[in-house]
């Protein structure tokens, strides 16, 4: 049961060898193992622990069957291998359940072949099985997925017409599935008349149903309606889930006004809504882009007051925002704070900014870390460095930043450094680079000659005069001399 398939093997083996024939182990023995490999991700394991039962002479009963199936089916994805068992376990006289067709309609949906699903589908309707909602749901979903919004309509219309005989009514899960396909094609009458008939076909919708409908208007652009649905939810005593919320405030800031987005998150706390980190990171993104440094602070100081843990991006917004105002100072503070641990993206953030506003020398903070091992640079934070350093008027410096990033003239550095060698007129420096790299057995890569040949263009002809200097580089372009 805590998924410990090793230890689980450990018992198995003993099981076998052991002296008395009471140990022996039996098929829930061999069943209990397989599940706890599924369970530790091991699932290649528990299909190979079934032959090994086989091998050791161990009849699987119907549990260890549906668990190879299941196994097929949902842990390796592979539906065809499930409807294998299926068939071995009728031919053997051992009847599936409704569940083993469950897994292998949802495996076959998933996969995308949704006509074995269909055929398995009107098997169990053959056979007698009962038929709840959640047989109907992949199905549903790979409709809405395709945008075959007429099958989908087809389906619900089915299940509700042989409703009351086989147990099938559609379900608000049905019906979110179904609304969520609707709000994807953009057709929100027909969400509108799906809510509004709701209380004709005896379900209720959830706040997962106005979430999804909220979340829809949004991205269509439709943020007024997308508000009246908020207060209808309200009304109905619903709260907006937390990926509606977030998804609402993210579009309210951008399209209508990041003053509505404050406005929305606190009276949705007022409310009760469920705030997270992700909520906070959404409003303090779009004031920190308008260059209202001062309320993201407010937001940060007060997300610290709730029961809610600031993440690294929350961090890194408010770093950007402080950097971008001037305040230096403060940025570093933060940076500093007790808890954070800064990513390589709090690190581009820093170099781009203050070697923006000529503060490099004020940087010792970063690298002190960055030589402690403390954040790993990416190619992102190279490419920055050399922008920054040649920007800069320190060119050499740049060079043998390029010469030294782990092992020597990684290919996108070197593009950067190219590029500003060749638009600052230092083309002979540029060569020079290319024969040392040729020289140390490094490759030239096919995005150092397009940069260089971008650099040219920016150039222009009034200042690229000598054109031997562009037919040297196509020369190393082209391997010659």
């Amino acid at each position: 049961r805590d998924g410990d398939g090793e230890s689980a093997l450990r018992v198995l083996r003993r099981m076998r060898h052991g002296s008395p024939a009471a140990c022996a182990p039996t098929a829930a023995s061999y069943v209990s193992a397989m599940s706890a490999l599924a369970k530790a991700g091991r699932a290649a394991d528990a299909t190979a622990l079934f032959d090994d039962m086989l091998a050791h002479g161990v009849a699987p009963d119907r549990r260890a069957y549906s668990l190879l199936l299941h196994v097929y089916s949902t842990h390796l994805g592979l539906p065809a291998a499930g409807l294998s068992v299926l068939h071995w376990m009728s031919g053997l006289g051992v009847r599936p359940s409704a569940v083993d067709y469950a897994d292998l309609i949802f495996s076959f949906c998933r996969a995308g072949q949704l006509p074995d699903a269909l055929q398995l589908l009107d098997e169990m309707r053959e056979l007698g099985y009962p038929l709840p909602p959640h047989v109907y749901s992949p199905i549903l979903q790979a409709h809405c997925d395709a945008a075959d919004i007429p099958a989908a309509e087809a389906l619900i219309a089915f299940m509700r017409a042989s409703g009351g005989r086989s147990g099938c009514n559609p379900d608000v899960v049905i019906y979110n599935i179904y609304i969520h396909g609707l709000c994807r094609v953009g057709d929100f009458h027909a969400v509108q008349r799906v809510i509004n008939d709701s209380v004709w076909n005896w379900w209720v919708p959830d706040a997962v149903t106005y979430s999804t409908y909220v979340a829809g208007l949004c991205r269509a652009g439709y943020i007024e309606d997308a508000f009246r649905q908020l207060d209808i939810m309200v009304a109905k005593g619903l709260q907006l889930t937390v990926v509606g919320l977030n998804i609402l405030l993210d579009y309210a800031a951008k399209d209508v006004d990041m003053w509505v987005a404050k406005e929305v998150m606190e009276r949705c706390e007022e409310l009760g809504f469920e705030v997270d980190v992700v909520t906070y990171n959404t409003v303090m993104e779009h004031f920190s882009k308008k260059m209202q440094w001062l309320i993201a602070l407010r937001l940060f100081t007060d997300l610290l007051k709730k029961p809610i843990t600031p993440d690294v991006q929350t961090y890194n917004i408010l770093i950007s925002s402080l950097c971008r105002a001037g305040k230096f100072e403060l940025a570093k503070f933060v940076f500093s704070c007790n808890g954070f641990v800064a990513d390589t993206v709090t690190c581009n953030i820093l170099i781009h900014q203050f070697y923006g506003a000529g503060k490099e020398g004020e940087l010792g903070f970063l690298f002190s870390d960055v030589d402690a091992g403390k954040i790993t640079p990416d190619t992102i934070t190279y490419n920055t460095l050399v922008d920054c350093l040649f920007r800069s008027g320190r060119r050499t410096e740049a060079a043998n930043l390029v010469r030294h990033i782990d092992g020597g003239y990684p290919a996108e550095p070197v593009a950067h450094l190219a590029f500003w060698l060749v638009r600052s007129g230092n083309v002979r420096e540029a060569l020079s680079l290319f024969d040392d790299m040729l020289v140390k057995g490094v490759a030239l890569d096919a995005m150092v000659f397009a940069n260089v040949i971008k650099a040219f263009c920016r150039k222009g002809p009034g200042e690229c005069t000598d054109m031997t200097q562009l037919c040297s580089v196509l020369d190393r372009m082209l391997g010659i001399g």
